[in-house]
């Protein structure tokens, strides 16, 4: 059995450039480091799509255990995009990433980022969204692949990838879950058995709108079955809603089309979001 290809590992733009010279077609996801199971589904599937994948590691600012992003990278790291066709690690520390000092410029597409998720830290999502866009203009892929659990983040890039025109396909992973329904996250990675046990109830209440959209194509009925779930259970509901997957408008049911089911509850100290896709036919 051959042993997986060990990625490059990148620091700067110059050493970067060279190393994505008649590859192919080049892919990215962009991260925050710290890998685990959910990381290893993304990169395994993008590898697939592309002739050479780049996972990039930044974090800005660089946590306080490192000197620069750079050291963020562990051998378990390294060892997960060796086995799941990580092609490229770029991890430029925060001189190369900004080269001439604080950006001055943050992103702001409106409203498509003001709701939901973005508005739990909104300037989380701004710089988070500003720093996605800046990667690709570093890295200049080929495309892009944004995680489906991260469908708002995702609707946004599509937003602003659009209207910059900036040379760039961008393409949904799915999301990536344990057996109970949860998203594999940090988030749920670091849940105790108890709370866990809790938080599956999140994952169940989902699932039941999404039979119930195979069942009646009714996006009435599918916020009903939703919220059931999640009230009988008392979590607290953060929002819950059906939105356009594409502008993340609500869903209008103007004739059959894709949804999204999207939700965010607090189970405690505890904050989750997920969301489903589904089929509707009508409100």
């Amino acid at each position: 059995m051959n042993n997986p290809k060990e990625p490059l590992v990148v620091h700067d733009r110059q050493t970067l450039a060279r190393a994505e010279r008649n590859v192919g077609t080049v892919g990215l996801i962009v991260t925050r480091g710290n890998w685990h199971r959910g990381h290893q589904a993304a990169f395994s599937e993008a590898s697939g799509r592309v002739d050479s994948l780049v996972a990039s590691v930044y974090t800005d600012p660089v946590g306080s255990a490192f000197e620069t992003t750079s050291d963020m990278i562990s051998a378990a790291d390294f060892q997960l995009a060796a086995r799941s066709g990580v092609d490229i690690i770029f991890a430029p520390s925060t001189e190369a990433f900004y080269p001439f000092g604080t950006a001055q410029t943050v992103l702001d597409p409106g409203k498509i980022i003001r709701e939901y998720e973005a508005a739990h830290n909104p300037q989380q999502a701004l710089n988070r969204l500003t720093q996605l866009v800046k990667m690709l203009g570093i890295v200049r892929p080929d495309k892009v692949f944004i995680g489906q659990c991260d469908a708002q983040l995702l609707a946004t890039v599509r937003l602003v990838v659009r209207d910059l025109d900036i040379p760039v396909m961008v393409e949904a992973l799915p999301t990536f879950r344990d057996l109970d329904g949860l998203t594999v996250s940090q988030t749920t990675l670091n849940l105790s058995p108890a709370q866990r046990e809790d938080a599956a109830v999140f994952a169940k209440a989902l699932f039941a709108g999404v039979s119930q959209a195979a069942a009646t194509g009714s996006g009435a009925a599918v916020m009903a079955a939703t919220r059931d779930v999640l009230s009988d259970s008392g979590v607290e509901i953060e929002y819950l809603d059906l939105v356009d997957p594409i502008s993340f408008e609500p869903w209008q049911g103007d004739g059959a089309s894709t949804a999204c089911l999207i939700a965010a509850v607090k189970l405690g100290e505890v904050r989750l979001s997920d969301n489903q896709l589904v089929v509707l036919s009508r409100l």
